[in-house]
């Protein structure tokens, strides 16, 4: 079986030095930090990521216009402190260089 996907992150991650990621899923476009929780948590799953400072999107609702001052992402799109996604439900994802 192939490398865990939340090692395979982590190591990117520390690679290139962010900690920003966008997360797609099937239907959601989740932008947030990642959380290291490994060897901080012996009860921590490994089929999670663990996510802080996130925003879920739904990829069906979200506003690809053009116009410098668009809003319309600002009443689809939801803010949680936590997110914890299934790794199983990940699709793609990007790290984000800030």
């Amino acid at each position: 079986m192939s490398k865990n996907l939340s090692d395979a992150i982590q190591n990117i991650m520390k690679e290139n030095a962010a900690e920003n990621i966008v997360i797609f899923t099937n239907h959601l476009k989740i932008d947030g930090t990642i959380h290291e929780f490994k060897g901080k948590c012996a009860d921590c799953h490994d089929c999670i990521i663990a996510l802080k400072d996130v925003t879920v999107c739904r990829l069906e609702d979200y506003c690809t216009c053009n116009h410098d001052d668009c809003e319309c992402n600002d009443y689809i799109c939801f803010k949680y402190d936590w997110l914890n996604i299934n790794i199983s439900e990940v699709v793609a994802f990007s790290i984000v260089s800030i």
